[in-house]
């Protein structure tokens, strides 16, 4: 089993309203039962098998995972693992959820991972495609495709900035501008504008987004609370865009994933 991960649409922390566009790196859970207690050290993995096994009242549970989402990265990995693992246990007890990314929203936030319980990660990573989601109501507001003929340059580029969770809302109107602007369609112009609002406000660089722009890419950003900057393009013109950032880090190319729910 497993979940996608994603670039950031919209931040959900100023205005609880996110949105994302999943990518096509995944992270694959595999859940096995244990003959006696099993460890988990992650504490998100630790609160997922905890929930199934009080609820379900299941046995000692072995989850393994492989994932190739970088953590810490802004790529949304913690909701991958949180519905790759979700979706694993499920699939072995054959346990029906009726809302898998509300599930992981719930079980991230009470495990500490996430601010917000990311019900837009959560949502990206289980459906595909593009999602748009009021995390503060917990409600999924539209999951859609998008275009197919393109390419999204990652640039892995230093640490990830302490997140100000006060001074990001006090931008709150903003990133509601934002996300309406999104939501009626204008995904490119959004994401950059996202992008440009976040960098400022946590510190990372917006010269690179402006020279992405510059440089022909069709929209540009810091995807989560960073440090993962992207830019996307049409498929086969991302070879200035790669140029470009390979001076700063180290780069790969992945594509957005269709709805596969």
């Amino acid at each position: 089993m497993y979940g996608y991960g994603g670039v950031s649409i919209v931040n959900a922390i100023p205005a609880w309203l996110g949105s994302v566009m999943a990518v096509d790196l995944k992270a694959h859970a595999e859940a096995s039962v244990c003959s006696s207690d099993c460890e988990h050290q992650s504490p998100l993995i630790r609160t997922v098998v905890g929930y199934f096994r009080e609820k379900y009242n299941l046995p000692p549970l072995k989850i393994r995972i492989d994932s190739e989402i970088p953590q810490t990265s802004g790529l949304k990995s913690s909701s991958a693992v949180a519905v790759a693992t979700i979706k694993a246990i499920a699939h072995k007890f054959s346990i029906y959820e009726p809302s898998i990314p509300r599930l992981a929203a719930e079980l991230s936030r009470i495990a500490g991972v996430s601010i917000t319980g990311a019900l837009d990660d959560a949502s990206a990573a289980f459906y595909g495609g593009i999602v748009f989601t009021d995390n503060l109501n917990m409600n999924i507001l539209r999951v859609s495709d998008f275009r197919k003929d393109l390419d999204v340059v990652l640039l892995f580029k230093g640490v990830r900035r302490k997140v100000d969770v006060e001074e990001l809302r006090k931008h709150y109107y903003l990133f509601k501008h934002v996300f309406e602007a999104a939501y009626s369609g204008d995904i490119f112009r959004a994401m950059t504008m996202n992008g440009l609002l976040i960098a400022r406000i946590l510190g990372y660089d917006e010269n690179v987004i402006r020279r992405a722009i510059e440089l022909g890419a069709l929209a540009s950003g810091v995807s989560g609370n960073g440090p993962t900057m992207f830019a996307v393009c049409r498929e086969g013109d991302c070879g200035p865009l790669i140029d470009y950032f390979s001076a700063y880090g180290s780069t790969k190319i992945v594509k957005p994933v269709r709805i596969s729910h």
